[in-house]
């Protein structure tokens, strides 16, 4: 039997030592930006889920940001990709 929390959900799914890495590093950041971010992901998740999305659309949508947080190329790819404007309805080559 899974051990679990208020709404059912496994806690076997948080594995102990990432979230030990996670606490050690907002207690090793004397800026309090780990601590910061740590508290925005945290509520942006939650809104996230809020609204509809769901956990497996929310670990792409992390994982592409932290790729673009190691690479600055692919951050300008990803602006240029998300401010085009959309193609139109009667587009041969996509339709």
């Amino acid at each position: 039997m899974q051990d679990t929390e208020k709404g059912g959900m496994a806690m076997s799914i948080f594995k102990e030592e990432v979230i030990g890495s996670i606490i050690k590093k907002a207690k090793n950041d004397k800026t309090g930006r780990v601590s910061e971010a740590l508290r925005e992901v945290m509520k942006i998740c939650e809104r996230a889920g809020l609204v509809g999305f769901t956990l497996e659309e929310l670990s792409v949508m992390a994982t592409t940001g932290w790729y673009i947080s190691q690479n600055p190329e692919m951050g300008r790819l990803m602006k240029d990709l998300m401010t085009m404007e959309p193609p139109p309805p009667d587009d041969e080559f996509l339709n």
